[in-house]
């Protein structure tokens, strides 16, 4: 998870064949209604993300009308995911998924404690091919939920609460996950430490052969979801993500941390990022499925050219041991960003 504090519901880039209509409302609200082409950032990213990482980020075809009211800030949209295509400018819109919704943010609200921002939000979601380890068949799928993000006095926080109702095939669908990152950073030190605690758990199926289905779906989310690696997915999992930062010189910010994983439910698999299903969770009753080692090095060399080095290693656990091969992975990125 983000160890960072965030803002929430980032303007989402424009895209290729998109145009924005923008008015004011009775002086004391402005609405702005996107259409065409585009990208789709919300909260801490753990539901609709770009995919920063892949070849090609994540775009939708549809509208998205943004009403700013005061503190209040509130998205309702309605899309379809592209469907990426190896060719060059032939991508389409994927007809067999859609993404409807309302998020709304409230970066000063008076009825939480001072420096806590609000986010809540309702998303609908349509897959006509759904797939988990209990079967394949149409999911529809609503999620509520919502986030507590701020900073006060050192400490740093960015809590989510969700659950997901629904119907997948014949049967219904009840899931549900919290994520939360906590730090601290002590200014006034030397190299300005920061200590922080990512804690997530996210639902899994508790049994194969009913028809209902209890597994959590991020639906969109970021690559990334636990670290660069990028290797396994927000699904029947729980995670304890301790890390240490360092800024040395300005700039420069060092990140070390240590990533234990396990599976909630031991009926239901390992799923990757991607929602693809990694391995079977019939073939072993171990819960632990491994530990990953990284650090990060980001040099912000002016505000609109960053470097990053990364280096990872992951230590398979129990549970990859026991349902097939097993060896550790090592990862390296290198990475020059330039943004305008």
């Amino acid at each position: 998870m983000c160890n960072k504090e965030e803002e929430s519901a980032d303007p989402p880039r424009p895209a290729a064949g998109v145009a924005d209509l923008a008015a004011p409302l009775w002086a004391v609200a402005d609405a702005t209604l996107r259409l065409g082409r585009q990208e789709l950032r919300y909260g801490s990213a753990r539901l609709v993300d770009v995919r920063e990482g892949p070849n090609v980020r994540r775009k939708f075809d549809g509208g998205r009308a943004r009403l700013s009211l005061g503190d209040w800030r509130i998205d309702a949209l309605a899309v379809r995911p592209v469907q990426i295509e190896p060719g060059r400018f032939d991508d389409g819109t994927d007809d067999g998924q859609a993404l409807w919704g309302l998020y709304a943010v409230d970066a000063q609200p008076g009825w939480l404690p001072a420096e806590t921002s609000v986010d809540l939000y309702y998303f609908g979601y349509e897959n006509d091919g759904g797939a988990f380890e209990q079967g394949a068949a149409g999911e529809r799928r609503h999620t509520l939920g919502t986030r507590l993000w701020g900073a006060r006095g050192g400490w740093d926080w960015n809590w989510e609460f969700i659950y997901q109702f629904g119907s997948f095939g014949r049967g219904d669908i009840a899931a549900w996950s919290v994520a939360s990152d906590t730090g601290h950073t002590w200014r006034d030190l030397s190299w300005t430490p920061r200590v922080g605690l990512s804690a997530n758990i996210a639902s899994g199926d508790d049994d194969l052969d009913d028809r209902d289905l209890g597994t959590f779906n991020p639906l969109f989310p970021r690559g990334n979801y636990f670290s660069e690696l990028a290797l396994l997915g927000p699904r029947n999992f729980y995670n304890l993500h301790p890390s240490v930062t360092v800024k040395p010189v300005e700039g420069l910010s060092l990140t070390v941390d240590a990533d234990f994983f396990w599976r909630l439910e031991r009926e239901d698999g390992v799923y990757g990022p991607g929602g693809g299903l990694l391995r079977a969770g019939a073939r072993s009753d171990a819960r632990y499925v491994g530990t990953e080692l990284s650090f990060n090095a980001t040099w912000e060399i002016d505000p609109n050219l960053s470097a990053t080095a990364i280096y990872a290693h992951f230590i398979p656990g129990a549970f990859i041991r026991q349902t097939g091969r097993s060896e550790s992975i090592d990862f390296i990125e290198l990475t020059l960003r330039a943004q305008f």
